[in-house]
């Protein structure tokens, strides 16, 4: 009975233990996050956005302005930058809070980057987002944001 109950607690403490690293990791990762000093977009023209940062030039390429919720769009970033890193793309809804939409994005050989989005219905009919784009690798930071409406 002796030594169950102290396997029991063995396993207890190395859940628990795992538990905290999580939650531990992932205040590491918001604090990171909070800590970027993002190029913001001040509005979209077209479904076209672009940002110079430094020697840096970004530029985006949506559908339009608006994308219609429940349908596939397709979203193309290009940049100059030499061996680009991977990014994340990160949507949240900006009224109210719909979750959080991440996207990976791959560079090809030529800094050109490709994905869809799927944006999800909002019960009010229109919902504006709020996009902001990083990077994966800490050596090379990027941090750009823009919003986008969808209905």
């Amino acid at each position: 009975m002796v030594g169950l109950t102290k396997k029991l607690l063995l396993v207890l403490a190395v859940i628990a233990g795992a538990f905290g690293l999580g939650i531990g990791v992932s205040y590491w990762q918001q604090q990171q996050l909070e800590a970027l000093d993002f190029e913001h977009c001040q509005q979209l023209h077209n479904g076209r956005c672009e940002w110079q940062v430094d020697e840096q030039t970004w530029k985006l390429t949506l559908p339009s302005d608006q994308l219609p919720a429940m349908l596939s769009q397709h979203l193309e970033l290009i940049t100059n930058q030499e061996n680009p890193p991977s990014l994340e793309l990160r949507l949240q809804g900006i009224e109210m809070y719909m979750g959080e939409i991440k996207l990976l994005l791959e560079p090809n050989e030529h800094g050109h980057y490709q994905s869809d989005i799927l944006l999800p219905i909002c019960n009010t009919g229109k919902m504006r987002w709020r996009a902001e784009i990083v990077s994966l690798d800490p050596t090379q930071p990027v941090a750009l944001s823009f919003e986008v409406d969808s209905q």
